[in-house]
């Protein structure tokens, strides 16, 4: 279990896959995290590469075990239940996200919130607000530290 805390060393910033899933089954196996689908009455199981994934949204007709969420929580990974006209998140994880342990929320509220993602333009604006925060951050941190 103790080699499951490694893979909280890819920082978030760093991390790419958000996942959303339907119509299907995640679960723990062989010390991995998968997902069941049935295609034509065979079974087709994916890997969900837990150390590099921030966030896992399961929709309608989805289901998690036990051993899945745990290794998930374990990972850092975000867990939220969408679908049914609204975005209830629920999560297991350490403090270092610091997300509502139980928050329910119309789905209008992360579509509104999401809506900038889709256009270029305010993409773009958002990521340099973003560069610029940072910056301002490490400016004022840096210059409070002699060493650094």
């Amino acid at each position: 279990m103790d080699t499951l805390t490694d893979l909280k060393a890819i920082l978030h910033s760093k991390r790419a896959n958000i996942y959303y899933l339907e119509y299907c089954r995640v679960l723990q196996k062989d010390g991995r995290v998968l997902y069941l689908s049935e295609k034509k009455k065979e079974y087709l199981y994916w890997n969900i590469p837990i150390a590099n994934t921030t966030c896992l949204l399961l929709g309608t007709g989805t289901s998690i075990t036990q051993p899945a969420m745990r290794m998930l929580a374990q990972a850092g990974v975000l867990v939220g239940f969408t679908g049914t006209g609204g975005t209830p998140l629920l999560m297991a994880n350490e403090i270092e996200w610091f997300t509502p342990q139980n928050e329910y929320r119309p789905t209008e509220y992360i579509q509104g919130w999401m809506s900038f993602w889709f256009d270029e333009i305010k993409r773009l604006e958002s990521a340099k607000r973003f560069q610029i925060a940072r910056i301002s951050f490490i400016q004022k941190v840096w210059s409070k530290d002699k060493e650094l």
